[in-house]
């Protein structure tokens, strides 16, 4: 994995992109190791480029379930797994 902070340049036009969100999810909320990357933007181009999550410590393990997922999120599989069967709370 990249060292953390790393300035990342635009490879279309070499202007520094701009972090927009961090450790995002990918792929299905049915998943239960989502991977997750940081979405950069070239402010000149707009080119946009994922990489690969450098934000590990805002990631949290469920403790009821184990899965892996952002701090700024619920666990995707117990909120799942509560809507099917009918004991969700938020």
């Amino acid at each position: 994995m990249a060292e953390v902070n790393v300035a990342k340049s635009c490879p279309h036009c070499g202007t520094e992109m701009t972090l927009k969100i961090a450790a995002y999810p990918m792929g299905s909320a049915f998943m239960k190791e989502r991977f997750h990357v940081d979405i950069y933007s070239c402010p000149s181009c707009k080119l946009v480029k994922l990489f690969e999550s450098e934000t590990v410590e805002d990631m949290v393990v469920c403790p009821k379930c184990g899965n892996r997922h952002s701090a700024k999120e619920c666990c995707s599989i117990c909120a799942l797994n509560s809507a099917f069967d009918g004991t969700f709370t938020n």
